[in-house]
């Protein structure tokens, strides 16, 4: 679709996977005459789960209750979705979304129609007179909006290691995200395939080589964060699977997090030595039973490495990016067919691999290595301070911010005697700042209330995120949120950074990881819209799990809240 220069709109919104559109549907609920237009830098939509990036290894780690918008039910898929305990391929979701932006039809224009595709972003500024925002796009045209929404998420630009001798050697580097649309599977030429990285990515990547006949070798850095590890999906009790365990109101008060209400049960669980002893137990549960399925010491033997994947840390910190085993047969498979080495990359030496200790040569190296902040290529360092995002040159407010964070740190000490002491790990040196959004959404800086930053958190599922972040969005650009002074929310953001960095080890050095916090913290945002966020009767809201049509009619509640004042 071409774009005329100078093209000029209400809202733009950079992204079309799941947190822009979830935006673009709840406004136009509310505006449907609004002149919004989606800029999505790819030819399809769907981020992470567009049809450019699946393979079918790659499987959802959010079950079929869950992964979904409120107001437009899965279920139509479910009969003819392969699953496992409620798990499924992401095929199915590209599916969802593709029908979702043909669904949604605002003053007779369907979601669909309002993207552009292959518009990627160059640079994003203000206009000092008016205060609306330009966009420059890569092919030279401009756009104009009153407002802007950045949804480009966190898993759009690769972080690439940066590997000696790559440039004079043959062995092919991609980056996971180009997986998916690689012929890598299918090619006979391509046989041994090394893989770097240790999350959740990397082991879906090196299973998916296997299941294709590759011999894959799996290399995990020695000072990085570790292995994964890897929680069955099987449930327990009344739950179908571990997931809806944990997005449950009960298992919220399981992690020490300051999105939960302070009250009693809190001070309890959390403060007391047998409250700490209790939930002590609980998350060495959790590790005892996924180290009983994974069993590695069982499968172990000189050949496989198997005792590699050992996870450094206990799932309760999330250290190492915990992920859910959606597939029967993994860790046979792995057992079986995967070399992994816990060793640097020390250089590439023409067709040889060279590591600590060992040598090794494939065709191809697969390198799930993370990501880098999206809009780092379109906004500049020097508007990037005042947002309050993660930047690499010198904060001007340093002091400032270190002076709030220490005292925060104390605060958070005091409130949760577990995060006190940490277990050995390896730290990262921090090359950026932190995340210092206003409830992981807008700048703190009152000059600044027209850019809102949509899914640049790091939670189980995203589904949930996206529609509670649109909702708050959505009354934040409408002037009816209350929010508090400068000042107030400078000391919640402080809060939130000291709090994560000692939750979540070397992943919460950013201050935007929030995995175990998913329910508290759309709880946050709902109250601070003033919007119910129990949404089951009575004791059932503690103990049963949140899933997506418990949001049904938010939407509605808040647009009666917003015609009545």
């Amino acid at each position: 679709m071409v774009i005329d220069c100078g093209d000029r709109f209400d809202i733009i919104v950079l992204g079309a996977g799941l947190y822009g559109l979830a935006f673009a549907n709840t406004y136009l609920k509310l505006h449907p005459n609004a002149n919004l237009v989606i800029l999505e830098a790819r030819p399809c939509l769907g981020g992470v789960w567009s049809s450019e990036r699946r393979y079918n290894a790659f499987w959802t780690q959010t079950p079929l209750n869950m992964a979904c918008f409120s107001d437009f039910p899965i279920d139509a898929l479910s009969g003819r979705i392969e699953s496992y305990y409620g798990f499924f391929p992401a095929k199915y979701v590209t599916q969802y979304l593709e029908d979702f932006v043909d669904s949604k039809v605002y003053a007779g224009k369907s979601l669909r129609l309002r993207i552009r595709f292959d518009g990627p972003v160059k640079k994003v500024e203000r206009n000092r007179d008016d205060g609306n925002w330009i966009v420059r796009l890569c092919d030279g045209h401009v756009l104009h909006s009153s407002r802007l929404i950045v949804a480009t998420g966190l898993t759009s630009i690769p972080n690439m290691p940066s590997l000696p001798g790559q440039v004079n050697s043959p062995i092919p580097v991609i980056h996971h995200k180009d997986f998916g649309a690689s012929d890598i599977l299918s090619d006979a030429k391509i046989q041994h395939i090394a893989v770097v990285g240790g999350a959740k990515s990397a082991a879906d990547v090196a299973y998916a080589c296997v299941k294709a006949g590759k011999q894959v070798s799996w290399i995990i850095r020695a000072d990085g964060s570790g292995p994964a590890a890897f929680v069955p999906a099987e449930g327990v009790g009344p739950y179908k699977n571990s997931n809806e365990l944990l997005y449950t109101r009960l298992a919220s008060n399981f992690s020490p997090s300051v999105w939960l209400p302070r009250n009693r049960l809190e001070s309890v669980v959390q403060s007391t030595w047998m409250g700490r002893k209790a939930i002590d137990w609980v998350w060495e549960k959790m590790d005892a039973n996924a180290a009983k399925q994974a069993d590695l010491s069982g499968r172990a033997s000189e050949d496989n490495g198997l005792l590699n994947l050992r996870p450094d840390t206990s799932i309760f910190w999330q250290n190492d990016s915990t992920g859910i085993n959606q597939h029967s047969d993994f860790w046979d498979v792995i057992a079986s067919n995967i070399r992994v080495y816990r060793q640097n990359i020390v250089r590439l030496d023409g067709d040889t691999v060279i590591l600590t200790k060992d040598t090794i040569e494939p065709d191809m190296l697969i390198c799930a290595t993370g990501w880098q902040p999206s809009y780092f290529s379109f906004i500049e360092d020097s508007q990037a301070h005042q947002m309050g995002l993660p930047t690499r040159s010198p904060c001007p407010e340093h002091e400032k911010w270190e002076m709030l964070e220490k005292l925060a740190d104390t605060q958070v000490c005091s409130r949760f005697p577990r995060l006190r002491d940490h277990p050995a790990h390896h730290s990262f040196p921090n090359t950026t700042s932190p995340f210092r959004l206003y409830k992981h959404i807008a700048p703190t800086n009152p000059n600044i209330d027209n850019i809102i930053f949509l899914g640049h958190i790091a939670v189980g599922n995203n589904f949930r995120a996206a529609e509670v972040q649109a909702i708050w969005a959505t009354a934040y650009l409408d002037g009816h949120l209350v929010l508090p002074k400068q000042e107030e929310m400078e000391q919640e953001v402080a809060l939130g950074v000291a709090w994560c960095r000692r939750r979540y080890l070397s992943k919460g050095v950013l201050g935007h990881w929030l995995y175990y916090d998913l329910i508290p913290y759309t709880d946050a945002l709902l109250r601070e819209v003033g919007l119910k966020s129990h949404r089951k009767k009575g004791i059932e809201d503690f103990w049963k799990p949140c899933i997506a049509i418990d949001l049904e009619s938010l939407v509605a509640e808040y647009g009666l809240k917003r015609r009545s004042g």
